[in-house]
């Protein structure tokens, strides 16, 4: 594989550049003068044909000079990113490509920049910026040019457990800030037209005709399915997706380009006599392209079509084809045009699992032989999802925590229906201007999503469905991963016992696992910096979530069931507190009251006072203060929810 030291020296380009902070400059000249020295032996040893130097120098050669080629390019995007104080107060210039309206009543806008006013003078903007404003009276929508001036806030992580790592993902995808603005600061003085806008534009309607015609009940699983947006499923039907290890059905990535490249080359199979083998292939990725563009072309699925399209275009140009170098190469093609999607989880999971699937997806199927047709099919496909998940457990333990155990039966589901619906709802969009024909797709269409979130739910009701709470460094990560792929590497493909890397992966497992044990063993009480008071009790391995009597808050519904998955331990009762509330837990006390400036509570002798309004007392802990306390006495300081033993 010769890509793959190419693959790796940017790969590591990339992260010295993510990682260096202040350090850019020295890190740069120490890629550089490597660089140099390797090159400059090599020419030494040309001109004096000396036999000192190895032939490997070459490899370590072309891999610095692409060390170098990753840390330049996300250097320059970075340099030509705009900075925080370059708009922030400042009348900027942006289109709108993704707008949404809240439950609350308010409209959120993502703004790309374009340009800033300094004084007289304008200049070159770039980045996305988030706005919220206080009224729908002016709602704007896709395309809309608008000048806007106010403040622009950093994106801040919660300190609570659970929370969604805002600081990691809005960095990793050209994010500079958010703010919320005041409609008499911001106006619309005109529209644009440009690629970006007509997709974004083309994907907002399609979604809005697939929810017009599909059942409420199943419209935003359909949504999610073909376009990638999780904003209308049900909390219930997503946290089932999530329990089963069945998430990546409703993140448009490789999966989805995969499957319907085999629906399209199975389709064109019926048509052998008069198209050859390749002509199917390049007549396929021209189909996944037009799919790509007609879902709205958002990243995720361009990514996943540029993949796919190398791979099969391989197929075509390779007499030897050679599926993994052709996927290294669709990954540097990739991280040539933006270093950033190294960065995205979506990005790490498709191509992870792919390698996996061409490392494993065939030693595992043969170690197994059903003579009838349709066990054979059945052990073919759990063959690929066995060998998907050997290689992405290290990725869901780091980013998600929890490992889904019953991950065969779901991937059953997903494999018997997954390819149903999506060829329905492909057929859908197409068909959907043909009376009669489209009642009928839409029904079957209808179904099938159905059949597809009762299966998951199925499986998810199945006692014991997911092992969460675990919590892995990043050193931890790496060494799992090198151990886990190692392991299988030899065991499946070279069919030889690694007994020494074995028993390494086995004390790597069995430390996680006792810390998670540590962890489940704590009896602690949290409180959430929250606008309200919430928190949760664990105690003898079971959850209890508490919060004050406030309807509909979704934000403290949300920080209350991220905490509990967070935890890995099930929710065991949850309390809505009223003016005052008792607890018994063998033997421990503990009360709420209800009082003027926010709550008082009790454990046993001990009493705290959790306070919401008035001015906090300098003595008075910060962490027992409102999240609106906390930012006006403390401004953006990261204060983590208070916790004490039970």
């Amino acid at each position: 594989m010769p890509l793959l030291p190419i693959s790796i020296g940017l790969i590591l380009g990339i992260l010295l550049s993510f990682v260096s902070g202040g350090n850019s400059d020295v890190i740069g000249l120490t890629i550089t003068a490597a660089f140099t020295l390797t090159i400059l032996s090599l020419v030494f040893n040309h001109l004096f044909k000396s036999r000192s130097f190895p032939k490997i120098t070459t490899v370590i050669a072309f891999s610095l000079l692409f060390v170098l080629i990753g840390f330049c390019k996300l250097e320059i995007i970075d340099e030509n990113t705009s900075k925080l104080n370059e708009v922030s107060d400042r009348v900027n210039f942006g289109t709108v490509f993704k707008c949404k309206i809240s439950e609350s009543g308010y409209q959120t806008i993502h703004l790309s920049l374009e340009k800033s006013v300094v004084g007289s003078r304008q200049i070159v903007s770039q980045g996305n910026i988030i706005l919220t404003l206080d009224t729908l009276e002016g709602k704007y929508v896709i395309g809309d040019f608008l000048a806007f001036n106010t403040q622009i806030d950093p994106f801040r992580n919660e300190a609570n457990p659970g929370s969604f790592d805002a600081e990691y993902y809005y960095e990793t995808h050209h994010y500079i800030g958010r703010a919320f603005i005041a409609s008499n600061r911001i106006a619309k003085i005109g529209s644009r037209e440009n690629v970006t806008v007509f997709f974004s534009k083309w994907q907002d309607q399609i979604g809005n005709k697939l929810k017009s015609w599909l059942p409420e009940s199943v419209a935003g699983i359909g949504v999610a399915l073909l376009l990638g947006n999780k904003a209308d499923i049900d909390p219930e039907v997503l946290d089932s997706f999530s329990n089963t290890g069945a998430m990546h059905v409703l993140a448009v990535s490789g999966l989805h380009v995969g499957i319907i490249l085999i629906i399209f080359q199975y389709i064109l199979g019926f048509f052998s006599r008069w198209i050859s083998k390749k002509q199917a292939i390049l007549f396929s990725v021209v189909l996944i392209w037009a799919f790509g563009l007609l879902s709205g072309a958002s990243p995720s699925v361009i990514r996943a079509v540029v993949m796919f399209s190398i791979l099969a275009l391989g197929q075509v140009l390779s007499r030897k084809n050679n599926g993994m170098n052709n996927l290294i190469l669709s990954a540097i093609v990739l991280l040539m045009y933006d270093p950033y999607y190294l960065f995205d989880i979506g990005f790490q999971l498709s191509y992870v699992a792919l390698i996996g699937i061409i490392l494993f997806q065939n030693p595992i199927y043969q170690l197994i032989y059903f003579k009838q047709k349709w066990l054979d099919w059945i052990w073919k496909g759990s063959a690929v999802g066995i060998a998907a998940t050997i290689a992405t457990t290290p990725f869901m333990l780091y980013w998600f925590h929890q490992f889904p155990n019953y991950f065969l039966l779901s991937n059953i589901v997903v494999m018997l229906l997954g390819f149903i619906v999506l060829l329905f709802l492909i057929i859908l969009i197409f068909a959907a201007w043909i009376p009669y024909v489209n009642s009928l797709i839409i029904f079957l269409t209808a179904l099938s999503l159905q059949a597809l979130v009762v299966g998951i739910q199925l499986v998810d009701e199945i006692p014991g469905g997911v092992s969460g709470g675990f919590e892995l460094n990043f050193a931890q990560f790496l060494i799992l991963g090198v151990l886990i792929g190692y392991c299988f590497h030899k065991l499946l493909i070279q069919q030889i016992l690694p007994k020494i890397a074995l028993t390494g992966l086995a004390l790597c497992m069995l430390f996680i696992s006792w810390e998670r044990e540590v962890k489940f063993e704590k009896d602690e009480l949290m409180v959430f910096s929250n606008k309200s008071f919430c928190g949760i009790i664990q105690y003898k391995g079971k959850i209890i979530t508490f919060a004050e009597d406030i309807p509909k808050n979704r934000q403290i519904l949300q920080t209350l069931k991220n905490a509990v998955r967070d935890s890995g331990l099930s929710l065991s009762r949850s309390i809505i507190l009223k003016s005052e509330n008792n607890l018994f837990l063998d033997g421990t006390e503990i009360s709420f009251y209800k009082e003027k400036n926010g709550w008082k509570f009790t454990i046993d002798s001990r009493e705290f006072n959790y306070q919401m309004s008035g001015t906090p007392e300098h003595k008075h802990q910060k962490e027992l203060l409102s999240q609106r306390l906390q930012h006006y006495v403390y401004k953006d300081e990261k204060i983590k929810p208070f916790c004490i033993s039970i």
